[in-house]
């Protein structure tokens, strides 16, 4: 397999860490200053949308002004009465209508361009027409409100209502869109006796809403209009012909700013083109309406496409110059690394004593260097300690093994042998003893046969005690106790739940010989009158306590232990990932501590 060198690994991973830096810190100055552009052109855009949402509300609450004013004149009032004289039959002098409205009605809406059509309509639902233009004289008509284009607007007024704005509606005859406003008339006493109403000029909303002009901050692309809760427009389009309450504007910033909200968002306008848009809802009464102020995103960006290029050009070109210096810097540094590597090497043969020459540089390659021969001291030390360790653990385990085998073959000489011994002598006499005799022998050897019987199951019992497996742990500790106390003399209490463990027979063993060679230990060299053993299960642990009153003895955690069986203790506490602490004051007696996991 071919191998890479240092210095090449090196120069590729500086010059990958150099190009992710340019990528970085290039990344972030195009997003920050697309994010100072984007958010420059939202708050222009949100400064226009402002200035509009002002002009359209003020130019509405005018409007409102206007037919409150109308509504309250003697000629609003006047009308109303020819109209109930032509509803009783009465001849009616057309020319003294039109002066009239003349009088103040006409100059007042023909003053500022903003209207179509004046009506007044009665309560019984007769209406006059009149063109808010300068020769209105030709425009007036008498007509039922069945056959008028805002039949709705004059319901709602005569039934809730002082002012109302009707929303966008298709004239039937014209088949093109209308705006009404309307406004109720009172006589005196405060009786309702009709309602004014005027068609508003569209022209006048669009002389608000649109502009063309790119100096004016929107620039080639950008637009203002108004949408309605159908979403249609109110206003007409900036790029299409004849889009006033034609075209469909159903875009996220339509939605958002029909439903209360105010902001701005980057999104797909009515021609599918990604645009920055401010949004918000307009504030006229009756009407639902949405202002939305819009510029392309491509004509928004053009700065920050020039800043993305000029950028990319920079990154190539200091690559290209860092690439020499990293070069240098590679071979500087890979020196004393393949001297670390050839020491590496020689360790993973077992020679732990390679050390390598000191770097005589005060930097990062000569802090490695020395914390290399520091590696190697230590795995040295390490080692020895190790194998010294496992020397001691081995000699431990043979040296309880040869203790058990001679305690094994006391028992079996001392007791088991004795008793055979003593069978072989009386069956030897029984030979030549007369038959009386013999029968007092045959008796005294079966006694010695049922005792040699019994010795046999306590050093049975005493290898592998048969009530652990057939009776469980606590049993077989509460039995532990009892016999060490008829052996011993000293009183050893035992605390354990029958039924309260589960464990696995390992766990159970070894548990087992803890408290046993605890106990010993005890009865040995505590010189203790009384013993405490408690096993209990808590929080997944099973914990044994053992506790006696003797002598104590001076402990260090630290220190080796010189007897067998504390070694021994610690050993089985270890194989079972537990824990084990002793805590012994001279004079006041010894606690052993035990914990291990509980496995069920």
């Amino acid at each position: 397999m071919h191998q890479k060198t240092i210095v090449k690994k090196l120069i590729v991973y500086f010059l990958l860490l150099n190009i992710l830096t340019v990528i970085v810190i290039g990344s972030y100055s195009y997003f920050r200053a697309k994010d100072a552009l984007m958010k420059r052109t939202f708050d222009q855009l949100t400064s226009i949308r402002i200035e509009k949402k002002f002009r359209i509300e003020r130019f509405f609450a005018d409007r409102k002004i206007d037919m409150e004013l109308v509504s309250r004149s003697e000629d609003a009032k006047n009308l109303l009465t020819y109209l109930d004289h032509y509803k009783a039959g009465r001849h009616i002098d057309t020319t003294e209508i039109n002066n009239e409205y003349n009088s103040f009605l006409r100059k007042h809406f023909f003053s500022g361009n903003f209207y179509k059509r004046f009506f007044v309509v009665s309560e019984a639902g007769e209406g006059l027409i009149f063109g808010a233009s300068e020769h209105n004289e030709e425009s007036l008509h008498f007509l039922s409100i069945e056959k008028l284009p805002f039949g709705q607007l004059w319901i709602k007024l005569s039934q809730t209502a002082h002012f109302l704005i009707e929303d966008y509606q298709l004239d039937a005859k014209t088949n093109q869109p209308a705006i009404f406003l309307g406004a109720a008339v009172f006589t005196p006493e405060g009786v309702r006796s009709g309602i004014v109403i005027t068609e508003l000029n569209i022209e006048s909303i669009n002389a608000i809403m649109l502009d063309n002009n790119p100096e004016n901050g929107l620039g080639q692309t950008g637009e203002s209009y108004l949408a309605g809760s159908d979403f249609l427009m109110r206003s007409n389009s900036r790029f299409q012909d004849d889009a006033l309450f034609k075209t469909a504007v159903k875009t996220a910033a339509v939605k958002a700013a029909l439903q209360g909200e105010t902001g701005t968002a980057v999104i797909n306008d009515y021609r599918n083109i990604t645009v920055l848009s401010s949004f918000s809802r307009v504030d006229i009464p009756n009407l639902n309406w949405a202002l939305v102020t819009e510029i392309d995103a491509q004509e928004a960006l053009i700065p920050i496409r020039s800043l993305r290029n000029n950028i990319l050009y920079l990154s190539i070109l200091m690559s290209l110059l860092l690439f020499a210096f990293v070069y240098v810097i590679a071979k500087r540094i890979s020196l004393p690394i393949v001297k670390l590597k050839h020491a590496a090497e020689q360790i993973t043969t077992g020679k732990y004593d390679v050390l390598v020459e000191d770097y005589k540089s005060n930097d990062e390659i000569s802090s490695l260097v020395y914390a290399f021969n520091e590696m190697s001291t230590k795995i040295k030390t390490q080692t020895e300690k190790l194998n010294h360790e496992r020397s001691m653990r081995l000699s431990s385990m043979i040296d309880g093994q040869e203790i058990e085998r001679q305690r094994l073959a006391r028992e079996l000489h001392d007791g088991l042998g004795q008793s055979i011994l003593a069978i072989k002598m009386r069956l030897e006499r029984a030979a030549t003893a007369s038959t009386e005799k013999n029968k007092q022998i045959m008796e005294e050897v079966q006694m010695l046969f049922a005792n040699t019987i019994q010795e046999i199951r306590s050093i049975s019992n005493n290898l592998v005690p048969a009530v652990l497996n057939e009776l469980g742990l606590a049993d077989a500790l509460q039995n532990l106790c009892r016999e060490v106390t008829k052996s011993s003399g000293i009183k050893i209490d035992c605390e354990a739940n029958a039924h309260s463990f589960k464990n696995t027979d390992k766990i159970n063993t070894y548990l087992y010989r803890i408290a046993q060679e605890a106990l010993n230990n005890s009865v040995k060299h505590s010189n203790a009158s009384h013993v405490n053993l408690k096993i209990y299960i808590s929080n997944e642990q099973v914990f044994m306590k053992i506790e006696d009153n003797g002598k104590g003895f001076k402990y260090d955690s630290n220190r080796k232990f010189c007897g067998n069986g504390l070694n021994n203790i610690k050993e089985r506490v270890h194989l079972l990932n537990g824990e084990m602490h002793i805590d012994t004051v001279l004079g006041e007696g010894t606690t052993l501590n035990v914990i291990v996991p509980y496995t069920t």
